[in-house]
């Protein structure tokens, strides 16, 4: 099981990875599910504070389009209890279901929010903490199946990783030439590809070092540059 993490307070449609941690009173475990379509994982909550935290759980199916997330209500991703109640000082165990039997991964996003004291589920109310963990449910691991490419223009590049194989990368470091370029944390979902753009030196070929943080595999490669 991975480490504890605090909760932070996440936008939704935010670069959810990079975003800056903040202390709170709840505490969740793992912070990342990787499922076996139907059979349960298990997620811990626990409260911290004084007074007892109200909980929601909301299933989403994420994909990607170009560098942007997009979320929606899942049919297939089932937590529960979908709304808790945590005393002071307590735990308690969500079970978190993928029951889509496909080959493939599917990808899919938790989203945790505490509301007020005396909330009620499905409530319109202010959220007081969003975390949002990713959830991936494959019967067997993929290799990973990077494609690079890059492209020069207006002295910029536009460096671009399309992922060809059938489980999500997660990207934390990319280096150019042996120098690091910004990256933060990134997820690319298959099928889907992300853009860096980042200072053009001119040169006619690039050799880009990378890992996928999931797999532990290099995705190094030496590419041409487009002009």
């Amino acid at each position: 099981m991975r480490g504890w993490a605090k909760l932070l307070a996440v936008s939704l449609f935010a670069a959810w990875p990079s975003a800056a941690w903040c202390a709170g009173t709840l505490e969740i475990a793992p912070t990342t599910l990787d499922l076996t379509p139907g059979k349960a994982g298990l997620l811990y909550l626990a409260n911290n504070g004084p007074a007892a935290a109200v909980i929601q759980l909301q299933t989403l199916d994420w994909t990607q389009n170009e560098n942007a997330n997009v979320l929606a209500p899942s049919e297939t991703l089932i937590a529960s209890p979908p709304f808790l109640r945590i005393a002071p000082g307590q735990r308690q165990i969500v079970r978190v279901l993928a029951d889509e039997p496909g080959k493939h991964e599917s990808e899919y996003r938790l989203l945790i929010s505490e509301l007020p004291n005396g909330a009620d589920a499905g409530a319109s109310v202010s959220v007081l903490l969003q975390f949002s963990v990713p959830v991936f449910a494959a019967r067997a691991p993929a290799p990973p199946a990077p494609e690079w490419s890059a492209k020069a223009h207006d002295g910029k590049l536009d460096l671009m990783l399309r992922n060809g194989g059938a489980s999500a990368l997660k990207i934390s470091a990319i280096s150019l030439a042996s120098k690091p370029i910004p990256c933060g944390l990134t997820y690319v979902l298959p099928g889907a590809r992300h853009v860096w753009t980042v200072p053009s030196d001119n040169a006619a070929s690039l050799h880009i070092a990378a890992r996928d943080e999931r797999s532990g595999t290099a995705l190094d490669a030496d590419i041409p540059v487009q002009r």
